[in-house]
């Protein structure tokens, strides 16, 4: 909601600031005349200028979007790993898979507001305690396992600090939004380039309407960057899939041994 808010202001702003160009040139004809060359020099570097850092910054956004795609894919490949190597040893690891399972579910609803109340910005390393603690537990239990072989226990202690270190890395990549005043200081040069627009209009009706498609464009461009620097809210959102896919059968084959039992 806060994002749609943002962007609806963005539309308003750049849509007044043609009409008030339009409503200039009405009142001055004469002076736009004279210095329409100029007026024409000064919108060019602006178009410029905004075209190009708007690019990069939904070029960014798309890749930290990506980034972050990647990481939890990867932290769901290493999960599954850890779960590999606990299945190997399956009559004296079914407590440490619950516990995995736990900490699925726990990643689940940390990072996915759909799932809980949470949001991105609400994230920070407290939330990893419980996580740290459980994949310790997990690692010294796994290690007092009869006849486990030393390539196994590397092999989980590996992919146990691959989980933690990948979230570490989510964790930071959330707390390094895109500064709100740098958004400020590129959309206020959309406003004044479509002041600059305005001034050379003639207020028709017809030419209203596409000024009015433009705002909409440019507020679209902002839609795009804080949909994408916030991953887990809003429209465009990392997949859960790999976890919850994971999640789905991990439960079953724990169900299936308890109801063996």
């Amino acid at each position: 909601m806060k994002i749609l808010l943002r962007c609806s202001a963005v539309a308003l702003a750049t849509f007044s600031c043609s009409l008030l160009g339009e409503a200039i040139h009405l009142s001055f004809p004469i002076y736009v005349s004279h210095s329409g060359e100029f007026i024409k020099m000064i919108s060019s570097l602006i178009g410029t200028l905004f075209a190009i850092v708007l690019g990069l910054l939904i070029s960014s956004s798309y890749s930290t979007f990506n980034s972050h795609q990647a990481d939890f894919n990867a932290m769901a490949t290493a999960t599954a790993n850890i779960d590999l190597l606990l299945k190997l040893y399956i009559q004296q690891s079914c407590q440490l898979r619950k516990e995995l399972l736990e900490t699925i579910e726990r990643v689940l609803a940390r990072y996915w507001p759909d799932k809980s109340n949470k949001h991105g910005s609400d994230i920070d390393y407290n939330f990893l305690e419980e996580d740290v603690a459980v994949m310790v537990s997990i690692n010294n239990a796994f290690q007092t396992i009869d006849h486990v072989s030393r390539d196994d226990i590397n092999a989980i202690r590996q992919y146990s600090n691959q989980f933690i270190s990948i979230q570490t890395n989510i964790i930071r990549s959330l707390s390094n939004q895109v500064p709100s005043l740098l958004l400020v200081i590129v959309f206020s040069w959309a406003c004044l380039l479509f002041f600059l627009y305005g001034i050379f209009g003639s207020a028709s009706a017809f030419e209203i309407f596409f000024l009015f498609l433009g705002s909409l464009a440019i507020s679209s461009a902002n839609f795009l960057i804080l949909e994408l620097t916030h991953p887990y809210q809003g429209m465009f959102k990392v997949s859960s899939t790999a976890f919850e896919l994971l999640h789905e059968a991990m439960s079953k084959d724990l169900n299936k041994k308890s109801a063996a039992r």
